[in-house]
């Protein structure tokens, strides 16, 4: 529950508050060294709103949102499962994001907003759904409310792993349908005309019966295979080109990515986590290519072993390569039962989190 502040110390911060945005469609790569990005200011954004969920108009403000766990952190901000006051059906997960103030050159956190707006408002099957954007004056936050999925897909793995053990041929039918999801998110990223840039398992969320979305957009960016500042990613999954100086990003370096994501989840860890940093670099730099599971069919195998090509240029550069491939084709629309109990079974099994 939010404490309440006066009238004249809430006009007060509302004076010092301007919520801005860098506008996707400029180009960070050319004159980000040179000029401040485009800003522009949500005028629209308030400590209120009315959304559709599940069919139903509802209004409701900032003050109405009641924390039940912190869920984990993204980019630029924390995420918090809420629900709405007197509604217990009415579930969020909220980021939430420190405004910045006019004066500060730095407006790449709110970034997040504008490719939720562009990507989660047309319901796509594989995207995280948008609601709705609220300021929270009395902390001086922008509030992101998102659909609330079952958990992430590093929580989920362990679990797998610790917990069920799955045979290889479901475990393999698992990964295959996992990376079918995630391509289809991407693919629709990209007729969006961006790229994600932090593909990990923390930004895959699982709900069931056997469903996967791609969320966490901070640092999602118009597609351009030129520079990319990308500051703020986890470096487990750098493609070797970056590490080497080679500054382009593009398709090719998120599939390298999503290659290190399936094998880190499919085997239970990542091959490299254990590496110091220093030996980390040199593998990178040095041709490492993965040993990948021989309990993987041969076409799954042959999907991780194309999408991590230690060379970029023999990467796919486009995602319908990889929807066409065997592994992606053999995947059926509907699950089965044997994946669906999989996925009943995790989720079962997870740990409990301690209540905000």
């Amino acid at each position: 529950m939010y404490s309440t502040a006066s009238g004249s110390s809430r006009r007060a911060k509302r004076g010092k508050l301007r919520l801005m945005c860098v506008d996707s469609i400029c180009n960070l790569e050319q004159n980000h060294q040179e000029n401040p990005p485009n800003k522009y200011e949500f005028a629209d954004i308030k400590d209120s709103c009315r959304i559709e969920y599940n069919g139903e108009s509802i209004e409701f403000s900032i003050k109405q949102l009641i924390n039940i766990k912190y869920l984990g952190q993204g980019c630029f901000g924390s995420v918090i499962l809420t629900q709405l006051e007197h509604r217990p059906d009415v579930i969020f997960a909220c980021k939430r994001m420190t405004l910045e103030i006019l004066e500060n050159n730095d407006y790449s956190s709110q970034c997040d907003l504008r490719a939720m707006r562009d990507v989660g408002n047309d319901r796509h099957p594989h995207i995280v759904n948008f609601y709705a954007a609220l300021i929270d004056l009395i902390n001086g936050e922008l509030v992101i409310c998102m659909e609330a999925l079952e958990t992430s897909m590093d929580k989920f793995y362990s679990t797998l792993h610790s917990r069920i053990q799955p045979s290889s041929n479901l475990l393999d039918l698992f990964i295959r349908r996992l990376a079918k999801h995630i391509v289809l998110a991407l693919d629709y990223l990209k007729s969006k005309n961006l790229i994600h840039r932090d593909v990990k398992p923390q930004n895959m969320l699982v709900a069931r019966p056997v469903i996967f979305k791609l969320c966490d957009f901070g640092i999602c960016e118009t597609y351009n295979d030129s520079l990319s500042l990308v500051l703020h990613r986890s470096m487990n999954y750098f493609s070797p080109e970056r590490f080497r100086g080679v500054y382009s990003y593009g398709i090719p370096s998120d599939m390298w990515a999503l290659g290190m994501n399936l094998l880190e989840i499919s085997q239970g860890y990542h091959p490299l986590a254990s590496q110091p940093i220093l030996s980390y670099l040199s593998h990178m730099n040095n041709g490492w290519q993965p040993d990948i599971p021989l309990t993987l069919n041969q076409h799954t195998r042959d999907l991780l072993s194309i999408l991590l090509r230690h060379n970029v240029n023999e990467r796919p550069r486009h995602y319908s390569d990889i929807l066409s491939m065997p592994s992606m084709i053999s995947v059926e629309e509907n699950p089965s039962d044997d994946e669906i109990n999989l996925v009943n079974c995790v989720l079962d099994a997870l740990p409990s989190e301690t209540s905000e």
